[in-house]
Order: C-alpha cells, then sequence, then structure tokens
C-alpha cells in the first residue's frame, strides 16, 4: 500500500510553510518545490485530494492523465490528484493551498517580510465574498477576478479561502521593440496592395492596445476614432504600430500601413484582461493589435481563459499578440521549465486557443532568436504565424493585425458583413508559407503569413464554414487539377474557454483528415510536445490532433481528382461547434517578381530589397538594363530563397528592368523607375506666402507637387520651375513634397513630405547670429533661406532711440552675409537685419544680442534700476553678490557663475544701494545702484 513520506519535514518547517514561505534574507531550500507547496503530512492523508510529486523520469502525457493531473510545476514536479507506484518518484507530500498560487507570486512573497504588503491578482468563484485579509483595489467581475493587496502574514489564512481558485502576481505588461522600419515585401504585402488596390481597410476599425500614439501624425489624423479610455502616455512605440498597420503614406514610403484607410482607436493597457464588449461593439472594432508582454508566464491564465470567453462570443473579433522578444530564454515555470530557447511566451495570455499569435523574422523569413517561441504549456503549437519583425514581435503582430484587417475589409466588399474571427484564422494560417520540405514548428508556426495569398484566396472562394454536433461529421469535396504539386487545407474554430489553469486548455475536439482521389487517407501535421529540447525540435508528423484548434494537413503531388476533406467531432462540451476550412492548391515550377512590381520607384544611391517568388532552388545570376535590351550585371550565384539588397547607382533618372537568369531559364521583371530622391527647402515663410524649392535634375521634364487635403496627399499642380510660391490664403496646409516627371511622363520618386514651417525658416531669414570678436568688434552672419525679389539688407542696432541702422548690403545672389560693427556699445546689444524688395516692401528679422565688455571686466545695468538688474562678467566664474543699503544692513546675498546673470530686484524699496562681487573672498567689484 502506497504512503506519504513526511520524512524531513519538521515542526519548524512546516511552520515555515504556514507562516512564512521562507525569510526574506534566506533561500529556499535545495528543492524549493517542497518548501513552496507541500503541507502538514501529519494530518490524516486519507482526506487528501492533491499530492506534490517529483518523478524519477519525465513523465508522458499518458501517464499524468492516469494519475490525474492537475498542474505541472516542471517537467519532473507535479501536483496529482492519485499517487502513483513508488517505483516511479522520488518522493511524494501532500500538496498545500499555495498550489493555486503561481511561481511568481511565492517567488515575491519570499523575498518580502510577514511585516510587508503585496499586491496580487486572484480568480475566484462564485461564491467568493471579499475577504476582510485583503483591500480590493480593481474588480473585474467579468471574469470573477480581482487586484488585491494584503500583508505577507495573511496569506496562509487567505490561499487557503475555497473560493480562490488561483492567485497571481500582479503584472504590468511592456512594450517588446526595439523600432524598425517597414518592410512590405516580406509578407507580400506591397503585392496585396498593388493587385488589389481597392482593399485599403476603409470599412475597419482597429484598436492599438497600449500607451496613445501620435494623433496629429499626418499618417495617422484624421482616422482617429476618440476615445476615453485611451492612455495620457504617448510613445514612439504605439505611434509605430499604429503606423505600420494603418499608416496613410504620406510622409513617404515608410509611412504607409498594411490598411492605410483603416480607422484607429487607441486603448489603454492598465489591465491585460480583454477590453469591455461595448468598446468594442460602440467603435465597430473587429481586430485588436497586443505589441506588448508581461514575462514569461507558461501557463493558461485568467486572462488566458477570458479572450477564449471574448471570442468565442463575439465571434468576429479578432485579437492579435506579439510572440515576445525572450526566444534566447529558458523556460521559467510550468512542464517545460528548464528548457532553453522554447516555451517561452510573454504572458499567460497569449496561450489562449482563439488568438493569433505572431512570432518574428528577419527579411529573408529566418525567425530571428529574440522572438519567442512555442510550444503553448499544453504542447498546443505557438505562434500561429510569423511575420516581419526584424527587432522584434511587436512590429510583427502590427503586420499581422494590418493583414487581418485587410482580409475583414475585403470580405465586407463581397459579403456586406464582417467574417467569422475562425475563417480569418483559418485562412491567414492557410495562406502562410513556408520553405520547401519544412513543416509547421514550435518556433514559425504554421509558416510566414502572405498578404496576397490571403486575398487571392478569398476572390477564389476557397474556404467554407461549417457545424457539427457531438459525435458526427461531415464532409466537403474540392477537385485537384492535374499538374497540382501540393494541396493545402487548414482548419480552424472558436473553442470554449477552458478553467483557468485547465491542464488541457481544448474543450471541443474537431478532427480533420483528407481523403486523395487514390482512396488514401492524410492526416493533420502534428508536433512532439514532450518537455525535452530534442523532442521540441522534431519535426511534425502524420496523425490525429488532440491538442489544437488549428489544424493542417498539406499534401505533396496528390493525384488530380476529387479530394474529400472530413471533419469529424467527438464528444464535444458544447451543443454544436462551428467551424472554419481554407485551402490552396500549388503548381511548379513557378517564378513570380514581389519588387519591382510594375511602376515601382527606386530612390537612387538608396539600398532598395529586391524579392522574389519561386520554386526554384538553382543559383542565379542577376542583371539590370535601362533599355530591356543590354544587361548590366548586378551579382553573381545568388541563392533563390534569399532577397537581394541593390545599392541603387545615384547618377540614374530612368525605367530600369531586372532580370534573374538560371541555368535553363530567365524571368525579367515588370518595369521600374530609378530617379533621386529630392529634398524640399523653405525659401521664405512670410504672412500671406511661402516659397519652397528644390534641386534641379537634369533629366527631369517638369515636377509634380503634392500637398495634404482631406486627409491624404494629392496633387496640387505640375511645374517646370524648381521652386513654387504657396499662396496661403487658399492653401493653408504646410505639407508638401515633390516628385520628379520624366519626358515620357512616368513619375520618379515621391521625396519625404516636409513642413515648410518648421524648417527654421521665417520671413527669407534661415539664421542670424551676433558673436564677438577680437578688439571689441561684433560679427554678424545672416543665411536667407531665398534671395527671390530681395533687393538690399539693412543691418540694424538698437539705441535709446530705437533702431539705427550700422550697414547696407546690395543682395547679390548668395544666401549667406557678414558685416562687422566695429563701434558697439557696451552691455547688451540687440540686432536685427531689415530686408528691402525691389517694390520697396520691408520684411525684419527677430533680433539676437551679445554681451560686450569693453572697459570692464564686469558691467552692471541699468542704472537706475526697476526690475531687473543685470551683471555681465568676462569670465565663466562663481562670484558672491552682496546688495547693502546706505547703512550697511545686508538685504541680498546671492552666488552667481553665469557670465550674464538676472537679478530681480523690483522688492527693493526706491533708493541707493551698494552693490559689491567677491571672488573668493576677495572684493572685485563694487558701485551704487539707485532703485527707482
Amino acid at each position: 500500500m502506497k504512503t506519504i513520506t513526511s520524512k524531513s519535514l519538521t515542526v519548524a518547517a512546516f511552520a515555515l510553510l504556514h507562516c512564512q514561505l521562507g525569510a526574506a534574507q534566506k533561500k529556499p531550500s535545495a528543492d524549493s518545490m517542497i518548501i513552496r507547496y507541500a503541507t502538514d503530512t501529519l494530518r490524516d492523508k486519507r482526506s487528501a485530494s492533491q499530492v506534490l510529486v517529483r518523478f524519477k523520469d519525465i513523465p508522458d502525457d499518458k501517464t499524468l492523465g492516469r494519475y490525474g493531473l492537475v498542474k505541472p510545476l516542471s517537467s519532473h514536479h507535479y501536483i496529482l490528484r492519485q499517487l502513483p507506484p513508488d517505483s516511479s518518484i522520488k518522493y511524494a507530500y501532500l500538496a498545500g493551498p499555495n498550489s493555486k498560487a503561481t511561481t511568481l507570486l511565492l517567488q515575491q512573497l519570499e523575498k518580502i517580510s510577514n511585516r510587508d504588503s503585496i499586491t496580487l491578482q486572484i480568480t475566484y468563484d462564485a461564491t467568493y465574498t471579499p475577504s476582510p485579509l485583503a483591500r480590493v483595489i480593481q474588480d473585474i467581475s467579468t471574469y470573477h477576478a480581482a487586484v488585491v493587496k494584503l500583508k505577507k502574514q495573511d496569506w496562509p489564512a487567505f490561499i487557503a479561502t475555497p473560493a480562490i481558485i488561483i492567485a497571481d502576481a500582479f503584472r504590468k505588461p511592456s512594450t517588446e521593440i526595439i523600432i524598425n522600419t517597414i518592410n512590405p515585401f516580406v509578407n507580400r504585402i506591397n503585392t496585396a496592395q498593388y493587385k488589389y488596390p481597392a482593399v485599403r481597410g476603409k470599412s475597419i476599425t482597429v484598436s492599438v492596445k497600449e500607451d496613445r500614439f501620435d494623433t496629429m501624425d499626418i499618417d495617422l489624423k484624421d482616422r482617429i476614432i476618440p476615445n476615453p479610455l485611451t492612455s495620457n502616455i504617448l510613445t514612439t512605440h504605439a505611434t509605430t504600430m499604429a503606423t505600420l498597420i494603418a499608416g496613410g503614406g504620406n510622409t513617404g514610403d515608410f509611412g504607409l500601413g498594411v490598411v492605410p484607410e483603416a480607422h484607429l482607436s487607441s486603448m489603454n493597457y492598465n489591465s491585460i484582461f480583454p477590453d469591455d464588449n461595448a468598446y468594442y461593439q460602440r467603435y465597430s472594432i473587429t481586430v485588436q493589435n497586443h505589441s506588448y508582454g508581461s514575462g514569461n508566464d507558461n501557463r493558461y491564465g485568467s486572462e488566458a481563459a477570458a479572450f477564449d470567453q471574448q471570442i468565442a462570443a463575439a465571434d468576429t473579433l479578432v485579437h492579435v499578440f506579439s510572440s515576445g522578444n525572450s526566444g534566447a530564454e529558458t523556460a521559467g515555470t510550468g512542464r517545460y521549465k528548464g528548457i532553453n530557447g522554447y516555451a517561452n511566451m510573454t504572458g499567460n495570455y497569449k496561450h489562449a486557443k482563439n488568438v493569433l499569435i505572431a512570432g518574428g523574422t528577419d527579411g529573408g523569413g529566418t525567425v530571428i532568436m529574440l522572438a519567442s517561441k512555442g510550444p503553448a504549456y499544453d504542447g498546443r503549437i505557438k505562434p500561429e504565424i510569423v511575420a516581419y519583425g526584424q527587432d522584434g514581435t511587436s512590429g510583427a503582430s502590427a503586420l499581422t493585425s494590418g493583414v487581418v484587417a485587410l482580409m475583414q475589409d475585403a470580405y465586407r466588399q463581397q459579403k456586406g458583413v464582417a467574417p467569422h474571427s475562425a475563417l480569418v484564422k483559418a485562412v491567414i494560417i492557410n495562406s502562410a508559407i513556408r520553405p520547401k520540405g519544412i513543416t509547421p514548428g514550435y518556433d514559425r508556426g504554421f509558416g510566414s503569413i502572405h498578404a496576397e495569398n490571403v486575398l487571392t484566396t478569398l476572390t477564389d472562394n476557397r474556404y467554407r464554414e461549417g457545424t457539427l454536433t457531438s459525435n458526427n461529421q461531415t464532409f466537403f469535396d474540392i477537385n485537384v487539377p492535374a499538374g497540382t504539386t501540393q494541396v493545402k487545407v487548414t482548419i480552424s474554430w472558436n473553442d470554449p474557454p477552458a478553467a483557468a489553469e485547465a491542464v488541457k486548455a481544448l474543450i471541443n475536439d474537431l478532427d480533420i483528415s483528407a481523403v486523395t482521389a487514390d482512396n488514401k487517407t492524410w492526416l493533420p501535421w502534428v508536433l512532439n510536445g514532450f518537455p525535452a529540447a530534442d523532442s521540441i525540435r522534431k519535426p511534425a508528423i502524420r496523425a490525429v490532433d488532440t491538442l489544437n484548434n488549428n489544424e493542417q494537413i498539406s499534401i505533396d503531388n496528390p493525384p488530380a481528382g476529387n479530394l474529400r476533406i472530413i471533419v469529424r467531432a467527438k464528444q464535444l462540451g458544447t451543443a454544436s461547434q462551428a467551424f472554419a476550412l481554407a485551402w490552396s492548391l500549388s503548381r511548379e515550377p513557378y517564378f513570380a517578381w514581389q519588387n519591382p512590381l510594375q511602376g515601382s520607384s527606386f530612390p537612387a544611391g538608396e539600398q532598395t530589397q529586391l524579392q522574389w517568388e519561386t520554386s526554384y532552388t538553382s543559383n542565379g545570376d542577376l542583371y539590370y538594363s535601362t533599355d530591356s535590351l543590354n544587361w548590366r550585371p548586378l551579382t553573381q550565384q545568388i541563392l533563390l530563397n534569399y532577397p537581394v539588397l541593390w545599392e541603387i547607382p545615384d547618377t540614374l533618372f530612368s525605367k530600369v528592368w531586372l532580370k534573374l537568369t538560371l541555368p535553363d531559364t530567365s524571368f525579367i521583371s515588370p518595369a521600374a523607375h530609378i530617379s533621386p530622391k529630392l529634398r524640399l527647402r523653405t525659401g521664405f515663410n512670410c504672412a500671406d506666402t511661402a516659397l519652397i524649392s528644390w534641386a534641379r535634375i537634369p533629366a527631369a521634364a517638369a515636377y509634380n507637387i503634392y500637398y495634404m487635403n482631406a486627409g491624404k496627399m494629392a496633387l496640387y499642380k505640375q511645374v517646370r520651375d524648381t521652386f513654387l510660391f504657396i499662396p496661403k490664403k487658399t492653401i493653408s496646409t504646410p505639407y508638401f513634397s515633390i516628385a520628379p516627371v520624366a519626358p515620357a511622363g512616368w513619375e520618379g520618386a515621391r521625396s519625404y513630405t516636409t513642413d515648410y514651417s518648421l524648417q527654421g525658416v521665417a520671413c527669407y531669414v534661415e539664421t542670424l547670429l551676433a558673436d564677438p570678436s577680437g578688439n571689441n568688434q561684433v560679427l554678424l552672419s545672416l543665411t536667407l533661406g531665398s534671395t527671390y525679389l530681395l533687393k538690399n539688407i539693412y543691418w540694424e542696432r538698437k539705441s535709446l532711440n530705437g533702431w539705427t541702422t550700422i550697414g547696407t548690403q546690395a543682395v547679390n545672389g548668395n544666401l549667406s552675409f557678414n558685416f562687422t560693427d566695429t563701434q558697439p556699445y557696451e552691455g547688451i546689444v540687440l540686432y536685427r537685419v531689415r530686408l528691402e524688395t525691389g517694390d520697396g516692401r520691408n520684411f525684419y528679422s527677430d533680433y539676437v544680442s551679445v554681451s560686450i565688455l569693453l572697459e570692464n571686466d564686469i558691467l552692471m545695468f541699468p542704472n537706475p534700476v526697476t526690475s531687473q538688474l543685470y551683471i555681465l562678467d568676462k569670465e565663466l566664474r562663481t562670484r558672491q553678490l552682496r546688495i547693502t543699503d546706505m547703512g550697511g544692513r545686508t538685504l541680498m546675498i546671492r552666488t552667481i557663475s553665469d557670465m550674464q546673470e538676472t537679478i530681480p530686484v523690483s522688492w527693493l524699496p526706491a533708493g541707493i544701494y551698494n552693490c559689491s562681487i567677491y571672488l573668493n573672498g576677495q572684493k572685485i567689484f563694487s558701485r551704487q545702484m539707485v532703485k527707482q
């Protein structure tokens, strides 16, 4: 008969377990699991409902299921409902209430003293009433959760409360990116926008859950829906995420998002539970981006269950999360504890079943080391997909949210309603691409998101939806044409939420299989979730999937004819289960240019990424041509599975073609354009008119001027000159950009959009400087933005009688002018310039000042004084100012250290005072001051 040992647990240890969890200054014992989770074994063992067990060897899923897995603590440590045989375990103890707490919370408790308080989050059942031991900070009643604060000394009694199901550390999210720039080529966003120009997200509202993005950014403004729950903190990260999703491209190419006409809503992330359903409904939000994490948390927590609950109920709402930037870290909790490089997603909510998790890749589609990886806590495949995120998965999540919105907009245009979120997942997962011969994996999910494939799947109507009841099945037939080299089918469904901390998350298990025309049955790809690194890295095999609510079958070189897709339901936890299917048919060989596309513009002198999609595997040679007849070598013997970076010649303004030559064939790209990217310069910014100008391109026939109009950059006019006058009375926007036009009529690269009012140029004047030179003279330097219509420059100095002209210069076409004042007065001298036009108008600069000391090392002025006294010193040194009245009483002592100091004296009564300055205790200056 099996018994539970109490060896090594003393009464003192029990007191430690129940009262202190370990003193703050001491580390846990060698086996911290006993300290944290074991309880008093002296009580009646027959009343035990849970036991803490350490296995000798890593148990498999079948063993854990046999003994009633409650909670995995590591690959060897588990809380079970039944006791395994002695031969398979090292020890067993009765499990205490601490098994309801997360590892992070117990670690935090171990670090504080009994007198300290701690803030934590609990999940409770329907019988819970607020405990007198804890103060409620926030009640999240929709999901039976609350944030509470209590003293550590009250912890044992509090966690023993039966109505408390889970206790977790209070976690604060943080964003997950090193700001990068958009790359629309990797995930074929550019080709989707090119082939489907009408799909721009106009019918969609995307929520960005984090701090506030810049609502005045010209790539975002005019499409933002105000929300009273927006964060007060504005961040570059949030602005970058919003731009990646829905940037309008007004600033330039890097400001163009996936859905440039979508509306945006900003929501704070003070809570990482789902927002109220009313928020999404009020603003018609169908996708929310979550580019943040809250630390490695390998479990199905209350937040994960809450997101599954909301998505299953809402049906058309899609939540997209970044996988995290902890890809090099070791799993810290759960069954995968101690495994390096896997099971390190940053937040328990990322273990939800119905969300989309996005990992990150580099520009070649290779998963970056920084990206957090699966498996989910119970072995499910995570992330579902990967997207470009060279410097972090936040950007990958944003691009994925953008593609979700792209699909939703396309579906609305076709059907007039929002697609079910399960259909969105099925299409996006099935459309993702993987290198040939590579199966799904815990690093890449089902592959790299492919925006063009997503829209093509909808256009070709390659999807189906259905509903099953318990122990029933249905089927769909697909015609496989001859010559098909691969067929791929994906099923997705929104599974009901499991209980928080459930050992296995899946509730309704559907199974997909495929029968080809030769009567062969194919099963979906299944990964090995055994908690060992070599198992996790194994390629997927074909098997019945009992874990995931996203399953995929791919068949290489299927026979032509009918392909039957069979979907079976086992015993369901609900009355029925809806699902969605998507499929694709591929043919080889194939090659398609992704960049350039027809009419692409390449900025001369800059680097661009040449991209294609192909089934060819041999090396190739790249060439370019400016006439499509004569070819110049670009690079030789390149690998076709990686893009090529091209340093574009800076001398070209022409059409350009690319050619990729393989051993037995060549592929010529559509015609693109190379042109210098111009830079706008402000000539002047006067009250009624502004002038902008740019450099001339010798081969250009004209220039297209764009301006901001109704939230978009629109063509203002075409000119042949290299300058433009802007009449402010009729054109109120300060945002302009320019593109050269070739004699053949095609347009080159558009410049970055410039706000001419922020270029440091006022009405003609760009800078005016005044600098003291030797021999008590002042050198004045003037830089103009333009000399258009100017005739003369008048140098002026301010005196007691007003502004006086001290010199005149004729405008000679230069933009820089100098003048020397040989006779400045002592003190703070003010200068300005007056600009005279040929028709007699005058424009004045702002004044500049300079401090001049002619005969004295120290100067005090004005005298008499009314409110402010100025003290000038030739040297930068620390001195002491002392002001006394005529009776010798000290009224002020002040340390002064700058060369120019301002002393407020308005508080002094009218009269005569002595002002003295001391250096190292020695008087170096003394004057009488008259206060008026």
